[in-house]
């Protein structure tokens, strides 16, 4: 799916789909994890199985004051949670994480880049339909 928003100067979604994610009109194979200000290739390689505590490394690193208010957990073609104890734990820590597909994710994401809002996604690519 494309689609288009208003220009900002924080990083937007500009389409997704099987295999690829774009920020900002550039494409992307890899998972991502997507700030106002960054875009982070490979943040967890392979599926949602794979998701740590440690994933989330790069915003539990933040200064406190800097973290998203809330980061959205893209799982993939379908809505799997990870293990509770990993959003428990990051809960503890400062971060709110509310999981859906990732085709959700992005369009939660573009919605409340557009309403100033401090968010973060953390993408598991959907997968290519084999042919």
């Amino acid at each position: 799916m494309k689609f288009q928003l208003e220009t900002s100067e924080h990083n937007l979604i500009s389409h997704y789909g099987p295999g690829v994610l774009a920020v900002n009109g550039n494409e992307y194979t890899s998972n991502l994890l997507i700030t106002q200000d960054t875009v982070l290739e490979n943040w967890v390689d392979g599926d949602i199985k794979q998701v740590s505590e440690e994933s989330f490394a790069p915003l539990l690193n933040m200064a406190p004051e800097a973290r998203p208010e809330i980061v959205l957990l893209g799982s993939g073609e379908a809505h799997v949670f990870p293990d509770m104890k990993i959003l428990a734990a990051l809960k503890q820590q400062g971060l709110t994480v509310e999981v859906m597909n990732t085709r959700a994710a992005c369009r939660t994401y573009s919605v409340l880049v557009s309403e100033y809002r401090s968010v973060a996604a953390a993408l598991i690519q959907i997968e290519t339909t084999p042919a």
